[in-house]
């Protein structure tokens, strides 16, 4: 196995828009990841963006706000962080290809299309790309991907491509069950592995020099809907993102109601501002374009009627919080580490293990007391020598980890200090 992985979450790199400057110079983002002890990125290749169905590049693309108006403007790790604008991600993903190859940095290319990067495409794409029968889903982005890999071979730089996904979180999309428990019948999840495996197999014949793999958000799931002819299983383990369930569980959400008002729980009434804006104006901003996941349209609203006047408040408690749990939350990684090697070495033995988004996901920009806490920091690099304990090839030390994120400038020593700890240079 290749050196151990130690990666950054650059998921909207290559959209280079102008209301998104965070990439706009690869090259000094390029030599600060190495500075932050990083040596890959993983992000949003492209595909189905980058090229037609027949294989033409398509140029450039415009972009959309996911929200218009204020309600993302406060949110972290890059939701907001794709505004108005036109770029070509083709090109993007060469340049950036290119500089990797210079800074000896790898790349892992994966998608969000029908997770995320939908939210923010513009309707003639998402026509045809949504339109797509869920049977056809897999092979389309196969090729798409495809596509790509060509063109980053006809410039010598596949080598530069640590692994691809088709898809970001496989298990999880709503074609394929949908996130939770695993309940559908075994012929069910056995169709849904047919055609990732078919996917997997038609990019594996035309790239045997590049590893695929297979993406899950969780380490504990079903082996009836996991490909068997993977190359690389990439797990993601949030195992702390329920510290914030203090702050998102106060919420009640009528779900038979779509456009109803949630109630707002007595223990953070007084984090919200005095005139919140309403819930049906928050879930009607996106017009007629297609709806994301309701969760989403749940924690917009919440961040977004946050009291900035009241943060300091919120990251006490949420400090609070992870102190009283400290225990719980250093098993929690453990635990999910575990789950993967048993697995792994009971179902695909030799398959290498990347471990490629965990720990939480902290919504709000001025929400800084995961960067600021001491114990948050001990949590991370405890999962951190767990999973270097476990052999993982490559380990993501905190989702919110890019150049959008504010811990990029704020704590670039504690990012290099945690992936020293995976590789090995510290205790």
């Amino acid at each position: 196995m290749n050196d151990r992985l130690t990666i950054s979450f650059w998921i909207w790199g290559i959209f280079n828009t102008k209301s998104n400057p965070y990439y706009d110079d690869l090259e000094a983002r390029m030599r600060e990841l190495k500075e932050r002890g990083f040596n890959c990125i993983r992000l949003e290749a492209g595909a189905g963006l980058c090229h037609d169905k027949d294989g033409r590049p398509r140029g450039e693309l415009t972009f959309q706000e996911t929200m218009p108006g204020e309600h993302m403007r406060m949110f972290r790790g890059g939701a907001d962080r794709i505004m108005a604008g036109r770029c070509d991600p083709l090109k993007r993903l060469i340049e950036l290809c290119t500089l990797a190859k210079r800074y000896e940095v790898k790349v892992i290319l994966s998608s969000w299309y029908y997770l995320h990067t939908f939210w923010q495409t513009d309707e003639a794409i998402n026509a045809e790309l949504l339109g797509l029968p869920p049977a056809e889903r897999f092979i389309y982005f196969a090729r798409a991907l495809d596509y790509i890999l060509r063109e980053l071979e006809q410039r010598g730089l596949q080598e530069t491509i640590a692994f691809a996904e088709i898809f970001n979180e496989a298990d999880g999309l709503d074609f394929v069950g949908f996130y939770g428990e695993k309940t559908q019948p075994k012929e069910q999840l056995n169709l849904w592995r047919s055609w990732h495996e078919d996917a997997l197999e038609f990019v594996k014949a035309r790239h045997p020099g590049i590893r695929f793999a297979l993406d899950t958000y969780t380490p504990w799931v079903n082996p009836e809907h996991v490909p068997r002819n993977m190359q690389v299983w990439n797990f993601h383990s949030y195992y702390m993102w329920s510290v914030y369930e203090v702050l998102e569980r106060a919420v009640t959400w009528d779900w038979s109601s779509p456009l109803a008002e949630p109630v707002v729980g007595e223990s953070i009434r007084r984090f919200l501002r005095r005139d919140p804006v309403p819930y049906r104006v928050v879930r009607e901003c996106r017009g007629s374009r297609p709806p994301i996941i309701d969760d989403w349209y749940h924690r917009v609203w919440l961040y977004r009627n946050l009291d900035p006047a009241a943060m300091p408040e919120v990251d006490r408690m949420l400090e609070e919080n992870l102190q009283k749990n400290l225990a719980h939350f250093k098993r929690q990684a453990e635990d999910g580490v575990a789950q993967a090697v048993k697995l792994r070495d009971l179902h695909y033995p030799g398959v290498p293990l990347v471990l490629g988004e965990g720990v939480t996901y902290c919504a709000h920009a001025d929400m800084r007391w995961e960067e600021r806490s001491d114990a948050y920091w001990e949590v991370v690099e405890h999962a951190a020598r767990a999973y270097r304990a476990h052999g993982l090839w490559g380990c993501m030390a905190r989702t919110n980890s890019g150049p959008e994120d504010p811990v990029w400038h704020e704590y670039p020593d504690r990012l290099r200090r945690v992936n020293e700890v995976f590789l090995g240079r510290r205790t």
